[in-house]
């Protein structure tokens, strides 16, 4: 809005197109709407990043041992998440801003019932490359939205690496069925969303072989350097030619661990996109610039408009 106050009245309950000083504004329904300019100010507590805080799921899923996920996100995609682990084997105790999970050492329970992801794409696709390592199979579904994401590249990895898997629907889409284990071997993948490598890379460790990985394909790279940096503070031994092939021993095994979930940029870009456009002062704490989340972009597109930002350790303050 570029009034200094507007007032947008409505009229007879249907969908109109109402007059600003500056431009036309669509409003549906009969209440009257009072727009006036907005200033911020104060400190806030980014949520932990949605990310991280799956990958530290699986994999405490995976370790040997009680491992401890700090600053957790709490939501919908990570509780989809934590269902799963539990149907894995997984041990969780939730206590305030702490996850304790208490994992399986690779030997994955078969779930007694389908697994339903929600809507946590990042869940269905890590979770196929958990399934792998299970013997015997595991179903999958999810939402609308979730039944019609693709993956079938992701699938046909699987069963070159010696896995069972298939959309029960034959259109490479959930719900599907993941037989294991696999035992290593090589593969192409077209990793369309980087998740697909993810899932590949977290697996492969605890395959019998070793496994090859070509990825003539990769979108959304930060992801995958995420995923590298969690299998790099475990221990976890691999060969990265420039994320075109990777070369993972198997026979190896993940350590529990005690992390500390960096803060989520992507939610961190409503308040910090609030605070340009409003001409306000904000401090965002918890992010962490050193962190791989490509999000954090978004500060570098801020500064090219006109903000003004600080980056301090592990917070932000940013004038519009």
């Amino acid at each position: 809005m570029h009034c200094k106050e507007c007032i947008i009245t409505p009229a007879g309950g249907a969908q109109g197109i109402y007059k600003s000083s500056k431009e036309d504004i669509t409003i549906t329904g009969k209440r009257t709407f009072r727009v006036k300019p907005s200033q911020l100010s104060g400190r806030i507590d980014i949520p932990g990043s949605k990310s991280h805080t799956i990958r530290a799921l699986a994999l405490s899923l995976l370790a040997d041992g009680e491992s401890l996920i700090e600053h957790p996100l709490i939501s919908s995609d990570t509780g989809s998440c934590l269902d799963m682990i539990s149907q894995f084997g997984a041990q969780v105790r939730q206590e305030e801003n702490l996850w304790r999970i208490t994992g399986s050492g690779g030997n994955l329970r078969v779930p007694d019932t389908v697994i339903d992801v929600g809507n946590s794409g990042t869940t269905l696709y890590i979770g196929i490359g958990i399934a792998s390592l299970a013997e015997g199979y595991t179903i999958f579904t999810g939402d609308q939205q979730i039944r019609n994401r693709p993956a079938d590249a992701l699938l046909s990895s699987i069963s070159d690496l010696g896995g069972d898997a298939f959309s029960t629907r034959n259109n490479g889409k959930p719900p599907l069925a993941i037989g294991g284990r696999i035992a290593g071997g090589k593969t192409s993948i077209e990793a369309v969303t980087s998740q697909y490598l993810t899932s590949l890379l977290i697996a492969a460790p605890l395959a019998a072989g070793e496994t090859e990985i070509h990825v003539p394909l990769l979108n959304e790279a930060p992801y995958v350097y995420m995923t590298l940096g969690w299998l790099d503070k475990l221990g976890i031994a691999y060969k990265n030619d420039n994320l075109k092939t990777f070369s993972i021993r198997g026979g190896q095994r993940y350590q529990a661990f005690r992390e500390y979930i960096p803060a989520d940029f992507s939610s961190a870009t409503f308040f910090l996109v609030s605070a340009a456009i409003t001409g306000s002062e904000i401090t965002l704490r918890g992010l962490d610039f050193n962190d791989t989340q490509g999000d954090k972009e978004v500060v570098a597109v801020l500064r090219e408009m006109g903000a003004e930002v600080d980056i301090g350790d592990k917070e932000i303050r940013i004038r519009g």
